[in-house]
């Protein structure tokens, strides 16, 4: 049985510890899995609560889920222990979508969801990352998790990352999760999430991340984001330079730059000669 050992299981590792046989777990022979068993229901540290949820986790390594479904009747286990002891046996042997299910369950609180998220993202998906997020709204306390889910938000929604970034992060990673935003835009399918950018809602200091981010990208697609965001903004003078520069480049991805320049000048040279 595959393993991620990605979370450490709080509830299952810490009861563990508390009976001192960690070097037991996972079992690797009959041998050990009796001394685990042995250990658990002597140890002296541990109320019959936690030594059933413990016994049902490992019952639940069997091929066949009956010996654990009718463990957890015999004993009479809480549905919500049910729910936790499950969810966390499906992450540790990456069976997501299951764990899921019982993770999202309204009747549980799921432990340390920042390592919850993790193993989501890293042996999953961003929209893994989604649903745990929304269903099951944690706090997350470390700057590692939350740029995890803007990192998830980002790969489903530029528009939602970029509103994340702005209202649900600490003020230091506001900067650094714009300017991760605008180099993903430009990178990962530029023909779609460029033009994404284009219509964020940008403050003051926005723009000027914005702008500074696109200015020393390098890339071509940068330069030509710029340059199209300038002219919706009304900053001709900076897209006429723009274009200027473009123009050398010729025809880019079906675009002439030169020509789309000429037209630019002879609107603006229109109204009231502001280009002269």
């Amino acid at each position: 049985m595959v393993r991620a050992h990605t979370i450490p299981l709080p509830s299952v590792v810490q009861l563990l510890t508390l009976v001192a046989v960690t070097s037991h777990y996972p079992p690797r022979s009959i041998a050990t899995l009796k001394a685990l068993f042995n250990l658990i229901t002597t140890s002296q540290h541990l109320d019959s609560l936690k030594k059933h949820s413990l016994i049902y986790y490992l019952l639940l390594d069997l091929p066949s889920r009956r010996a654990a479904s009718d463990f957890a009747s015999r004993v009479h286990l809480p549905h919500n222990f049910i729910d936790l002891i499950t969810a966390l046996h499906c992450l540790d042997t990456l069976s997501l979508n299951d764990a899921l299910q019982h993770l999202t369950s309204p009747a549980i609180t799921p432990p340390i969801p920042e390592k919850i998220i993790k193993t989501l993202y890293k042996h999953g998906s961003a929209s893994m990352v989604a649903t745990f997020m929304t269903c099951v709204q944690p706090e997350l306390e470390s700057s590692e998790s939350v740029e995890i889910y803007f990192t998830a938000q980002m790969e489903l929604s530029p528009e939602g990352a970029f509103l994340y970034a702005r209202t649900g992060v600490p003020g230091y990673l506001k900067a650094p999760f714009l300017k991760k935003l605008i180099s993903y835009c430009i990178t990962v399918n530029p023909a779609v999430n460029a033009l994404k950018l284009l219509n964020l809602p940008f403050e003051e200091e926005e723009k000027y991340i914005f702008v500074e981010a696109l200015k020393g990208s390098g890339l071509e697609v940068a330069r030509d984001t710029l340059m199209v965001w300038q002219m919706h903004q009304g900053r001709v003078e900076e897209a006429l330079k723009g274009t200027r520069k473009a123009a050398a480049r010729g025809e880019v991805g079906g675009l002439d730059w030169g020509v789309l320049g000429e037209g630019l000048r002879r609107g603006v040279g229109g109204r009231g000669g502001l280009e002269t």
